[in-house]
């Protein structure tokens, strides 16, 4: 089996998280202190990752699903641990959810909606298929793709003249309240938080030992890329800026250079299929790989079709319109009553546990 080098840990890892953030912006109901918000969320995800990585170094060469067995047995174990596979399959559905939406608001209209998701089920299904290896490569074309564009976007902005910097002021107009609920338990589940998944593949890692210092920096790489977009954002629209779905991509559609060089909004609709993509192709294949290491199965690929199917039909039906997608199933549902539980709860008990055990050893 190949395994995954450092700087593919680092591309798969830092895409993985900037995800449909790229797109949405991060804690708009925080307003123009949003950007705050996202590094006091970084620094807090970086300590909960630490935590991950030590169940990792506490469990070596097991992955996500096999903690569970260990510490709390195989009856008590087995259960908590298929709960991540259905997770992941669920979050993918969400981000097929995305692309519906995105796609049918921002650029196709017309075009059926099981056509959009459709092809891009599609997709996930050849990447997941290929493995861990075709997934890492893909890491590895997508991120100077990514840096390349955000490079090219921010000097475009510069270029543009619509960037104010007193829009920025003043900073805690409102206090540390609206920061505080931008920032839990939302702002440290989503990209952070959900970067538990990548256990399912840290033992296949070339170096373990590298993996903490090569998630931590993309991590904070990441962290600072999406405050970056924050805080163009907030310099360009000021206070319009939480009126807007799609704030990174609403951004683009001001840049304007010699009346020549403008509206590039496909800038924002490439970061957004490429990220979303590899986001949704790490969290099927983790959820695969789950089941087939609880269940003992001989070949994942066999629930290739049957996990994206399932992913494509959440998608076109877990929510009616994109308002419901994200103001209801996801700040109401899947941030408190999935993400938290099974993100911060768990794996902190999970580590206590451990420790525990070990101390009485």
């Amino acid at each position: 089996m190949n395994k995954i080098s450092n700087y593919q840990l680092f591309a798969i890892t830092f895409i993985f998280q900037l995800g449909t953030t790229i797109i949405f912006g991060f804690g708009s109901s925080a307003g123009r202190d949003a950007w705050i918000g996202e590094l006091i969320s970084c620094g807090l995800g970086v300590f909960i990752i630490l935590i991950y990585i030590a169940l990792m170094k506490l469990h070596p060469g097991l992955t996500l699903v096999q903690w569970f067995p260990v510490q709390f047995g195989r009856w008590i174990g087995t259960p908590i641990s298929f709960l991540y596979p259905l997770m992941l399959i669920y979050v993918a559905g969400r981000i097929i959810a995305d692309v519906r939406d995105m796609v049918s608001t921002a650029l196709l209209s017309d075009t059926p909606l099981i056509l959009t998701a459709g092809l891009f089920a599609i997709i996930i299904a050849y990447c997941v298929y290929g493995g861990i290896e075709s997934v890492s490569r893909l890491g590895e074309i997508f991120l100077p793709i990514v840096l390349i564009l955000f490079l090219l976007e921010v000097i475009l902005l510069f270029g543009s003249d619509v960037l104010h910097l007193d829009y920025l002021q003043p900073s805690l107009e409102k206090g540390w309240m609206p920061i505080q609920k931008a920032v839990f338990p939302a702002g440290i589940t989503q990209s952070f938080g959900e970067t538990l998944v990548f256990a399912m593949f840290w033992p296949q890692t070339k170096h373990p030992e590298k993996v903490m210092r090569i998630t931590l920096l993309a991590t904070l790489l990441s962290g600072i890329m999406i405050t970056c977009f924050d805080v163009l954002a907030i310099m360009a629209f000021g206070n319009l800026f939480p009126g807007f779905l799609y704030p990174l991509y609403t951004l683009l559609s001001v840049i304007s250079v010699g009346e020549f060089i403008e509206n590039l909004q496909m800038f924002g609709v490439l970061y957004f299929l490429m990220t979303a993509l590899l986001k949704c192709v790490v969290l099927l294949l983790a959820a695969i790989t789950g089941i087939q290491q609880i269940t003992k199965m001989n070949n994942y690929r066999v629930l290739v079709l049957p996990a994206c199917a399932i992913a494509l039909i959440l998608g076109l039906t877990m929510s009616k319109n994109i308002a419901e997608h994200i103001y209801r199933h996801h700040f109401e549902i899947l941030v408190p009553y999935i993400w938290v539980p099974m993100l911060l709860v768990l794996p902190g008990f999970l580590l206590a546990v451990t420790l525990l055990r070990r101390m009485k050893m």
